[in-house]
């Protein structure tokens, strides 16, 4: 993969970066609370969206920026 220069990255994308992960780490502790809670299948609903979703953000970064 070789050195990733973020220097070149508008700081637009870092601050949507930023709100996105955001949003996706608290799609994983709602999941985790629910799990918590006893309330698995929503938990693992909760969590399994933020994992995928935080992989496809970081898909599009490395693909189109980096």
């Amino acid at each position: 993969m070789g050195n990733v220069d973020f220097a070149s990255l508008p700081w637009d994308l870092f601050w949507v970066g930023i709100s996105y992960f955001l949003v996706t780490g608290s799609f994983f502790c709602i999941g985790f609370m629910r799990l918590v809670s006893q309330r698995v299948k929503s938990g693992i609903v909760c969590m399994a969206i933020a994992v995928i979703s935080g992989g496809l953000f970081l898909r599009y970064l490395f693909t189109h920026h980096i």
